[in-house]
């Protein structure tokens, strides 16, 4: 079975908001600080209340409002922030080339690549894992890189039901 799309910018970002959701380090990291935020909030109480003669319960209020706000919104600014920076780095030199046609075919060998700057295969028992989501399907050829293949791409979900039923097929061997 063979596939020929474009990626844009949207399936980079995707890719890396994605793929930080689901590693253990980053979500380790992400929980920490969205914890780390709230204890430093209720910290500031105990400072300001030695340079104010203000009621400490006040502080708290304050403070307290400030850590729950942080502690709900935490995600959708990782989310903005993680936008923020993959765009940035998308911006960082010439890139034109991530944005070309390319074609994946599926074989019995592996998963074969194609595009203008030449060709790539990765045999099965190379590839690490695929997940899906709304937007694309992943196949993992390290724990840090993907093949990014966009649901667009497909007819309809006939289609793309197809391919995932190739790519587990030769996943299982």
């Amino acid at each position: 079975m063979e596939i020929e799309f474009e990626l844009v910018e949207e399936d980079y970002i995707n890719f890396n908001i994605d793929h930080s959701k689901k590693s253990p380090a980053l979500k380790k990291n992400i929980f920490g600080q969205r914890i780390l935020g709230p204890i430093v909030f209720l910290l500031f109480p105990f400072i300001i209340r030695i340079y104010t003669d203000i009621p400490m319960w006040y502080w708290f209020a304050i403070f307290g409002l400030f850590s729950v706000v942080w502690f709900v919104f935490y995600p959708k600014y990782f989310k903005w922030e993680m936008t923020r920076r993959v765009k940035k780095m998308l911006k960082e030199g010439n890139n034109d080339n991530i944005y070309i046609k390319r074609m994946i075919i599926l074989s019995d060998k592996g998963i074969l690549e194609k595009s203008d700057l030449g060709e790539s295969n990765i045999s099965w028992d190379k590839v690490g894992k695929v997940e899906e989501t709304e937007e694309n399907i992943y196949i993992y050829i390290s724990s840090m890189s993907a093949h990014i293949i966009p649901k667009r791409v497909f007819k309809d979900k006939n289609e793309e039901q197809v391919f995932i039923k190739e790519i587990s097929k030769h996943m299982l061997k």
